[in-house]
């Protein structure tokens, strides 16, 4: 994975922006989130190898363990976005911005931000109405409450934001 203290790729025409090393603030949440994704995702792979092998070698399954291990990949992507978001890793089309001018480069770059600024939080909204509609509901098997699933839609939401600040701020 990237260091996520290395700078982000800039075209060459690109203002220069600070390099300056991650924030305090930055670097605990950066760090927090990749910790968690990979408490998220090694328990997501111990679960259903776990599964696994008691379907095959003693013909037992755990009936949770597709549900919990589904739930989880939910919040694995909705909080990886934010950290990929974070470190440049989305697939990006630079052809546009490479084409033109400086000062055109720089305008289409806000207008990148901003389109994603609102997309982002229109997806937070939603994601709180979303949220609000199932959070009298159960699922199926290990009788949660189906809201606390759909968190993760707006937490995610709000991740990105956060991050595309901070990518952001040395722009403006």
């Amino acid at each position: 994975m990237d260091d996520p203290s290395a700078p982000l790729p800039v075209p060459s025409d690109a203002p220069a922006a600070p390099a300056a090393p991650l924030g305090r603030t930055e670097k605990l949440l950066v760090d927090v989130n990749r910790a968690v994704l990979v408490a998220l995702m090694a328990a997501m792979a111990v679960l259903v190898f776990a599964n696994v092998v008691a379907r095959y070698l003693f013909n037992h399954s755990f009936i949770w363990a597709e549900e919990l291990s589904r739930y989880t990949m939910v919040w694995v992507g909705f909080l990886g976005a934010g950290l990929v978001l974070r470190i440049g890793a989305h697939i990006a089309v630079e052809v546009f911005q490479d084409l033109l001018p400086r000062r055109g480069a720089q305008l289409l770059r806000v207008g990148v931000v901003a389109v994603l600024a609102a997309a982002l939080l229109a997806m937070f909204w939603l994601g709180i109405a979303y949220v609000q509609f199932a959070w009298g509901q159960e699922t199926p098997v290990l009788n949660w409450n189906f809201g606390l699933v759909y968190v993760a839609i707006p937490s995610g939401a709000l991740l990105m934001l956060v991050y595309l600040a901070f990518i952001a701020a040395p722009y403006v």
